[in-house]
């Protein structure tokens, strides 16, 4: 008896930390995405604290491993910048409260939908963990409602409403939205846990190609250092405006020659600087090939390997 509740207390400890450490991941990248609104504290904190509750009693209804927890979490930070966006866009005049309230609405409904829907929803998980793929998510319930509410959206602003106005048409909304979600939970569940499988699929595959991507950054650390070197040395030797600076004649300071064999080699272009001398413009056209070619040859090295069977990094003897 003792060694089975010792085995059960191991078990709740496992899952208590996938909790732990997937929650305070939710908060990190919903903390990143509310910072970055820009929004006044009361709706930044709002926003971060309804997500993070939301997403903890769902895990804790429904215990995942972490690559869940992170697609769960990156779920919750997608719906918050695009609640922003629309919010932001079409209902730019409603109060902070109405806000807040249109915020947790469709959150409500999820977490609603998950417990009227939990028996349902177990079972579709513990398939999916199982790797029976027998009831693939269906999105004509509830993708076309969603798309349609937020295309109508886009007419408020046309409507010239006030406050009054647009905290109703705020709240019609995403009360709508939040129907559609509770309609749709299992479908949405179903949807994330998929996508979770598929992450975690792709993060056991990692270490595979670790060595090989840590190989191929080198080699292209390599030829950035190279390249900054040669730049810097041409700008110092060669007379004349060997760069413009955002049009302008300059001096290129090592800081600026590593950045510019970083755009170059990246083949990013911004354009604010130019090389304009003959043999700077040379180089920078090597380097610009020998990145390319590198990439072709980074990616079918990182390929090969993973394909190999494990211990095998080379071609036969």
């Amino acid at each position: 008896m003792d060694r089975v509740a010792r085995r059960g207390l191991r078990a709740v400890r496992r899952i208590d930390r996938h909790w732990v450490n997937a929650t305070l991941f939710t908060v990190f990248l919903l903390g990143l995405v509310t910072a970055a609104m820009g929004a006044d504290a009361v709706f930044a904190l709002s926003a971060l604290c309804v997500s993070t509750i939301g997403f903890g009693f769902f895990y804790l209804l429904f215990t995942g491993g972490s690559h869940f927890g992170v697609t769960l979490a990156n779920s919750l930070a997608v719906y918050a910048c695009v609640f922003e966006f629309f919010r932001e866009a079409n209902f730019s005049a409603a109060p902070r409260a109405a806000t807040i309230a249109g915020l947790v609405l469709p959150v409500m409904g999820f977490l609603l939908g998950c417990v009227i829907k939990r028996r349902r929803i177990a079972a579709s998980i513990h398939a999916r963990r199982l790797r029976e793929f027998t009831h693939p998510p269906s999105f004509g319930r509830w993708v076309p409602g969603l798309a349609m509410i937020g295309a109508s959206s886009f007419a408020i602003p046309s409507l010239q409403l006030g406050a009054t106005g647009q905290t109703v048409w705020l709240l019609v909304s995403m009360t709508s939205i939040g129907g559609f979600v509770v309609w749709g939970v299992r479908d949405i569940v179903v949807l994330l846990i998929d996508i979770a499988l598929v992450f975690e699929d792709v993060a056991s595959r990692i270490g595979v190609v670790f060595m090989a991507m840590l190989a191929f950054l080198t080699y292209y650390s390599l030829i950035v250092v190279i390249f900054t070197c040669l730049y810097r040395i041409a700008d110092l030797t060669l007379g004349g405006d060997q760069f413009l600076f955002e049009g302008k004649s300059g001096h290129l300071g090592f800081a600026d020659a590593l950045y510019f064999s970083v755009v170059t080699i990246a083949t990013v272009g911004y354009g604010d600087i130019v090389p304009h001398g003959a043999l700077v413009r040379g180089l920078a056209a090597i380097e610009v090939v020998l990145g390319v070619v590198l990439l072709l040859f980074g990616f079918s090295e990182i390929m090969r390997v993973r394909r190999s069977p494990p211990g095998v990094t080379g071609g036969s003897s």
